[in-house]
Order: structure tokens, then sequence, then C-alpha cells
């Protein structure tokens, strides 16, 4: 995983590196202020991975977004901090075929993780850390 600090790096110049190498799994990660992000592809999925502070919950809020190819898929998420799980269950993409989810966490440094999978398929992980 590839961190950086500058603030002008471009979010969707990243995320089209990714695509355009035909990467299967893969994160970059974005640093800039109170916010730390990671991208990347698997199983025919973009996904970004967030961790920000978040004042009205005293802490960070964790948040995943999933772009698959088609509205109404299940999938089962599970959000990690660390060890401890988060969030666990199952989420369905909405009408642009996206998932998203949000999670307040304590704000401590470390590894977030999501793991992400269609049922029957294998599941994929998108993680970063703080």
């Amino acid at each position: 995983m590839q961190r950086t600090t500058r603030r002008t790096a471009t979010l969707a110049a990243v995320a089209g590196l990714v695509l355009a190498g035909g990467a299967t799994a893969g994160a970059v990660a974005l640093t800039g202020d109170d916010e730390t992000r990671a991208t990347g592809a698997c199983a025919g999925t973009t996904h970004e991975l967030t961790v920000e502070r978040d004042d009205d919950v005293d802490g960070v809020e964790v948040s995943f977004e999933l772009q698959s190819a088609a509205p109404g898929e299940t999938w089962t998420v599970e959000v990690r901090q660390g060890e401890e799980v988060l969030l666990t269950g199952e989420r369905l993409t909405d009408e642009d075929a996206e998932l998203d989810v949000d999670v307040p966490a304590a704000d401590r440094d470390g590894e977030y993780s999501v793991t992400y999978a269609r049922a029957g398929e294998e599941p994929c992980t998108a993680s970063l850390t703080r």
C-alpha cells in the first residue's frame, strides 16, 4: 500500500489507474486532514474505504462504498477496526448498483478493513492503516 500526504492527489485519477491496470485487488491510501482513504477493485467491483475524524460521534467514521455491476445484489459485509467487528450483515446494492456503509468507531490508529462477498463467491477485502 502506497501512502502520500499530498493534498492535491485526485481520487478519481487513482481509481482510474487501478482500473486501467486491470488489478483484481489493490489499494492506494491517501491522507489529508484527519482522513485516510483506500481504493481498489475486486471481483468486477470497485471500492473505497475511508476513515475520517467525526466530531459528531466523538471518534471516527468508517465509510465503505462499493460500486457493483447491478442493482439489487445481496452482499455480506463485515467492517473491522483491528480485531474488533464493528458491523456484520447483508446489504443490497441500490438502484445505481452502489452499496454504502457508514459506521462510527473509536478514534485510534491501526488497521481498518471491510470484507465483502456476493453469495457463493470468494470474499474480497478492502483495508487501510491509519
